[in-house]
């Protein structure tokens, strides 16, 4: 009888997280999160701090985001701070910032850094385990609190050395349905972007609500 109880153990133990492995457990919430996101929408705080002058630029706002298939991720921001109100549109092949006090659109080409957006993007929502520990080298931070969400601290390190010019070390806290609530981005000059999510709704997004709208005087400016 004791064998026969240690053999039905093994079988309820097969597939479940081993608690004993943190980063583990935490990979597994990642890839079934990954297997059924499609989208999602939240409230978002991006705080900017600037190392050489220690100032943080706090914006609020909303994130709407859509895996629109594979390798692409389409993102509209409204964000409002001490610069006024600004919506960052991302659709894959270039990203528009469109500042509502001065009405002009500044449109950046993402042609030639396609791989360096591809490795923040995976930064974000839906990417898989593996797509992380492809890209990064990931360290378990320990079990913290963001406001009243239990959240698992991770650390990653870019691997390649173009990413690490950019992006020097990227830290994420993950719930524990495998979403993001919130992102620190470290940069070689020491500024650091902070961004907190609230009140997430997992659901994708229609593609027309991610379109930049802008009024008909609006003046584009384009970047390579």
């Amino acid at each position: 009888m004791p064998r026969l109880i240690a053999i039905f153990a093994l079988f309820a133990s097969l597939g479940m997280p081993d608690t004993s492995d943190p980063l583990g457990t935490v990979f597994v919430h990642i890839d079934a999160a990954a297997k059924t996101f499609k989208g999602m929408s939240a409230d978002i705080t991006n705080t900017q701090h600037t190392a050489i002058v220690d100032d943080n630029d706090v914006q609020t706002g909303t994130i709407k985001l859509l895996r629109a298939g594979p390798g692409v991720t389409r993102v509209l921001l409204d964000l409002k701070g001490a610069g006024g109100v600004q919506t960052v549109a991302l659709d894959g092949h270039s990203v528009s910032t469109y500042n509502r006090t001065t009405r002009i659109v500044d449109v950046y080409d993402l042609a030639n850094k396609q791989s360096l957006v591809n490795q923040f993007l995976l930064l974000g929502f839906g990417a898989t385990s593996a797509e992380l520990k492809s890209n990064y080298a990931i360290t378990w931070a320990g079990d913290e609190k963001i406001g009243p969400q239990p959240t698992t601290h991770l650390k990653l390190v870019p691997k390649s050395p173009d990413t690490l010019h950019a992006l020097k070390q990227a830290d994420l806290w993950f719930a524990e349905n495998g979403l993001v609530v919130q992102q620190k981005f470290l940069y070689p000059s020491g500024d650091y972007k902070l961004v907190t999510y609230s009140n997430m709704k997992t659901a994708a997004p229609p593609e027309k609500d991610l379109e930049l709208k802008t009024p008909k005087d609006a003046v584009f400016q384009k970047h390579d």
